[in-house]
C-alpha cells in the first residue's frame, strides 16, 4: 500500500442504539469511534452522535444536541483514508430527482469494519457498501460507500444568481 496518498481524514461512525425520529420511525443512532483502540471495539469518550444541519450536512453533534467542533473531531476519531468517486448517478425519489455516487476509500487495516457502519468525511455521511481486505494481508481496506446527496438534482439546475 502506498501511504502516501492516504491524504484525506475520514472518522467511522458505528451504530449503537435506536432513537425515533420526527417521523416516529425507529432508526439507529451512530457514533463516531477510534478503531485502532483493542478489542473488543470500544466506543470511546463523550456521547458524540451524528446528525443533520438544516442544508443537509453531516454534523457530531452532542447528547444534548450542542454542536461537536469538526476539528476536534478530526483529532480525536479521524484516520488517515483516501477518497475517490467511482461513479454517479441520477434517479427518482418521490418525484423528484436525487444524486447518488459511489466512492472507493482506501485506508490501512482495521479490525471490525462492517457494513453497518458509516463514515463521514467532509461534512458527507457514507454508507458503506462493502469493505475488501486487499490481498488478505491485513494491511489495506478498500471500503466501497454510497453519498446520497440530499439536495435534489432541479437545485443544480438553476441559475446561480437566483
Amino acid at each position: 500500500m502506498d501511504f502516501s496518498k492516504l491524504r484525506h481524514r475520514i472518522i467511522f461512525l458505528k451504530p449503537t442504539d435506536n432513537v425515533t425520529n420526527g417521523m416516529g420511525e425507529t432508526v439507529p443512532r451512530y457514533k463516531p469511534f477510534k478503531p485502532y483502540l483493542p478489542l473488543p471495539l470500544q466506543v470511546q469518550g463523550e456521547d458524540v452522535y451524528l446528525t443533520h444541519d438544516s442544508d443537509g450536512n453531516a454534523v457530531l453533534v452532542y447528547a444534548d444536541g450542542k454542536p461537536y467542533a469538526h476539528k476536534l473531531a478530526l483529532k480525536e476519531y479521524s484516520v488517515a483514508g483516501f477518497v475517490s468517486p467511482m461513479s454517479g448517478r441520477e434517479y427518482e425519489e418521490s418525484q423528484k430527482l436525487r444524486v447518488e455516487t459511489t466512492y472507493k476509500i482506501s485506508t490501512r487495516f482495521f479490525r471490525n469494519i462492517t457494513p453497518e457502519m458509516r463514515i463521514l468525511y467532509d461534512n458527507k455521511e457514507f454508507k458503506i457498501v462493502s469493505v475488501l481486505d486487499l490481498n488478505e494481508k491485513h494491511e489495506e481496506l478498500q471500503i466501497i460507500a454510497i453519498h446520497k446527496d440530499t439536495h435534489t438534482a432541479q437545485d443544480y439546475s438553476g441559475d446561480a444568481d437566483e
